[in-house]
């Protein structure tokens, strides 16, 4: 009896040592509330409703509201949500939902991974906009907002005094406003149970931002989402992926139509035909999340950027899969659960299932693919859902769709943070085919320049500017395509108001064709380029900005 005990205490106090040494990877969750901040992203033209706790624009009370143009009562989105999944110890955690419970909520956590006991004090989102700036500059007066600030939960700061930690208005320290209006708030995936996915928490902290532009081109259609992961769990979370799921409804909400385009890392939303019925009517425009800044990869043996190199040097995730769900039973029903989600994180089918491609993602081919729908909508080539085989004679019929792309896979060590940035695009062309080569060409122009959209407004030494608008390059892209056969699409942006003439002249220095004469605010600016109006051939693009020239060189094929 007396060995019996003695081994039995030998145990005890072992195990005692391991779990000292190796904390548990689930600490205990807490009993928060659901949050209920809500605020409105609506500096530019669109109108879109922001919550503190992982949804976006729909969160079950009222109606959703992701209203563009701004003031037209048509909407472009009805629901969004990120999600976070990974492994700890080579189980799930995860915190993810659809249309609820929702599985964040507000507030930090603490050095060892533990909710607030009150998360009701964090239920909070602040606001940071250009008008704050502009009162200071007028009557010395810091706003609010300003003075409000949550610098100490760690909402960004620019450091104007030389001391990044503290924040003293006084001496110079500033809110970083992204944009011309920046919502921010923070949350954790700790501060009650996970009754959708039913997964284990992963003891994450998110500090998140939403921002736009408040100019008359296309960027005030765009809204901006950047998200701090920070692990405070004790244990590494591995194969970790980062997620966007959408309930698009783009006007009417039956007529949807997804693709997808793995070298923009983009994917997208379009109307079915050329009649959004009672919405957009005879010009349907086109959505789309495209990432426009990932965390720097894993060494994976994995071409993560699809640049035909594999772990070189600053490597960046990208965006990892694209897929659709078409609502229905089978494989390609809506996620209900988080192994379901994980799933298609990875770009898989819910239950587990390789998507191939052509047809509707499964028994047409043996070719493995993660993006969804990755063929030319405009030739309604194959595969797109006007030709899922190459032998279609029908298209496969719009829907009311679920759209979800993800990034990843990555590791987070403990007290590790990763950084995404994610561009919601919308584009209005002259009808709904139009509509996706608009989308596509903006997001290459993005993509070529992310830095671009990822400003502050704000910089040390602003009280000496006259303008607190954002700091854009001066800069004129090439165009893209080039050459191109219908269309193509200059790109240039202002760091401040110029006098802008943009015009195309053929090899003989003839003038053909004028596409921008005037003054123009600080900014980025797209012209198209009509191919039907040149003849097949080569010709120059000259910019003029005050006493600037620049030239580009544009070959239009037959």
């Amino acid at each position: 009896m007396k060995n019996t005990v003695a081994r039995l205490f030998r145990i005890f106090l072992l195990s005692s040592l391991w779990l000292l040494v190796n904390p548990p990877s689930v600490a205990q969750v807490g009993d928060c509330a659901e949050g209920t901040a809500e605020a409105f992203l609506d500096t530019g033209n669109v109108r879109a409703r922001i919550f503190n706790n992982g949804p976006l624009f729909w969160k079950g009370r009222g109606l959703n509201t992701y209203e563009v143009p701004k003031g037209s009562g048509v909407h472009s989105m009805f629901s969004s949500h990120m999600m976070i999944g990974g492994l700890i110890d080579g189980q799930l955690h995860m915190a993810a939902s659809t249309y609820g419970p929702y599985e964040f909520w507000p507030g930090p956590l603490d050095e060892a991974g533990n909710p607030p006991s009150d998360c009701s004090k964090y239920d909070h989102i602040w606001e940071i906009n250009n008008d704050d700036f502009v009162q200071f500059e007028r009557d010395g007066v810091f706003s609010e907002n300003m003075l409000n600030w949550p610098w100490h939960l760690g909402a960004p700061v620019v450091d104007g005094d030389g001391n990044p930690d503290n924040y003293d208005l006084q001496r110079g320290d500033r809110p970083e406003l992204l944009g011309h209006q920046t919502l921010w708030w923070i949350m954790n995936d700790r501060g009650n149970e996970h009754l959708w996915s039913e997964a284990n928490p992963i003891g994450v902290e998110v500090r998140a931002s939403a921002y736009a532009f408040n100019f008359q081109s296309e960027i005030g259609d765009f809204t901006f989402y950047r998200y701090t992961l920070i692990n405070k769990n004790a244990k590494p979370l591995t194969d970790a992926y980062f997620s966007i799921w959408a309930d698009p409804d783009l006007g009417y909400s039956s007529d949807d139509y997804f693709g997808s385009d793995s070298l923009l890392q983009l994917g997208f939303v379009y109307n079915g035909d050329n009649l959004d019925e009672g919405w957009y009517e005879d010009q349907p425009p086109a959505i789309g999340y495209t990432f426009l800044r990932t965390p720097v990869a894993d060494a994976d043996l994995i071409d993560n950027n699809y640049d035909g190199q594999i772990d070189e040097p600053n490597e960046t995730l990208g965006m990892h899969a694209a897929l659709v769900f078409f609502g229905s039973g089978g494989p390609g029903r809506d996620p209900s659960t988080g192994t379901h989600i994980y799933n298609n994180m990875q770009g898989l089918w819910g239950h587990g299932v390789p998507h191939t491609y052509g047809g509707l993602g499964r028994e047409f081919s043996n070719s493995v693919t993660r993006f969804f729908f990755t063929g030319d909508p405009l030739t309604q080539s194959y595969w797109t859902p006007f030709r899922p085989t190459p032998n279609s004679e029908s298209p496969k019929p719009p829907s009311d769709i679920r759209a979800f792309v993800s990034s990843g896979p990555f590791t987070m060590a403990p007290g590790e943070s990763k950084e995404f940035l994610i561009a919601l695009v919308w584009a209005q062309g002259r009808n709904h085919l139009d509509s996706v080569r608009k989308l596509k060409n903006i997001v290459a122009s993005m993509q070529a320049t992310p830095h671009s959209y990822f400003t502050t407004g704000y910089q040390p030494g602003l009280l000496e500017s006259p303008s607190p608008e954002p700091s854009f390059v001066l800069g004129f892209d090439q165009n893209f395509p080039n050459p191109f056969i219908y269309e193509t699409t200059l790109r240039y942006s202002l760091p401040k108001t110029m006098q802008v003439r943009l015009a195309i002249y053929d090899l003989l220095g003839r003038e053909v064709a004028v596409l921008a004469e005037g003054t123009q605010d600080a900014g980025i600016y797209t012209q198209e380029v009509d191919g039907a109006q040149l003849p097949p051939g080569i010709y120059y693009a000259r910019i003029e900005l005050d006493h600037l020239q620049f030239t580009r060189k544009i070959v239009r094929i037959p």
